[in-house]
């Protein structure tokens, strides 16, 4: 039983699939490597993709077990909700696990209590373009058009009536990969473009604006 234990802890803490991102992103999430998703209402969740050995010895119904216990231990000193677990799955090697959070700080903590090192983040806030925009521009954050191949930088004409657009800004130490539930419209120079929905955020801080 303690191996099991460790393995299951393992599970969450250890490298996890990141390198192939799957099918391309869009407003559900694509859980066939780790990420964080973005939903149009704000809700975030992250997905938690790990390979496994021995698959007879290990069992489902544990790994959700564990998985509950954890997000009821960080619950109960952050508040009802503040993790839910939706799903969990064991299947031909690969383990998925896939979370959701009251807010990005409740994130940024568990992903961090727990070594999610795939999804974790320093800070992630979801807004509306409005609000973050002046902060963007006294930043000196250069935006650019997410569909323009030529990364063309966005201009005044081109942010214009983008405003109630939803926003996402991550602080991180590592690289992770964040998809969005509607299509990418603008990003920092330092973000990386992976699909029309799917970036990857660099180490330091990232601008995401998306419909």
């Amino acid at each position: 039983m303690k191996k099991k234990r460790m393995f299951l802890a393992a599970v969450l803490a250890a490298g996890m699939l990141t390198g192939c991102l799957g099918r391309a992103g869009g407003n559900a999430l694509n859980a066939e490597s780790s990420r964080i998703f973005v939903k149009g209402d704000g809700v975030l969740q992250t997905a938690t993709v790990e390979t496994y050995a021995e698959q007879d010895y290990y069992d489902v119904e544990e790994l959700k077990t564990y998985l509950e216990e954890a997000a009821a231990s960080y619950n109960q000193n952050h508040g009802e909700g503040a993790v839910t677990l939706d799903s969990c799955s064991m299947e031909k090697g690969i383990a998925t696990m896939v979370f959701q959070y009251g807010t990005g700080d409740d994130l940024a903590g568990f992903t961090a209590e727990y070594e999610d090192k795939a999804n974790q983040v320093d800070s992630i806030k979801v807004s509306s373009f409005s609000d973050i925009y002046g902060q963007s521009q006294s930043e000196g954050v250069v935006l650019l058009k997410a569909d323009d191949k030529k990364k063309a930088k966005a201009d005044n004409k081109a942010l214009s009536g983008k405003e109630q657009s939803h926003a996402v800004v991550v602080e991180t130490k590592n690289p992770v990969t964040i998809q969005t539930g509607g299509k990418l419209l603008f990003v920092s120079d330092n973000v990386v473009i992976k699909d029309s929905h799917t970036v990857q955020a660099a180490e330091g801080k990232n601008y995401i604006i998306f419909k």
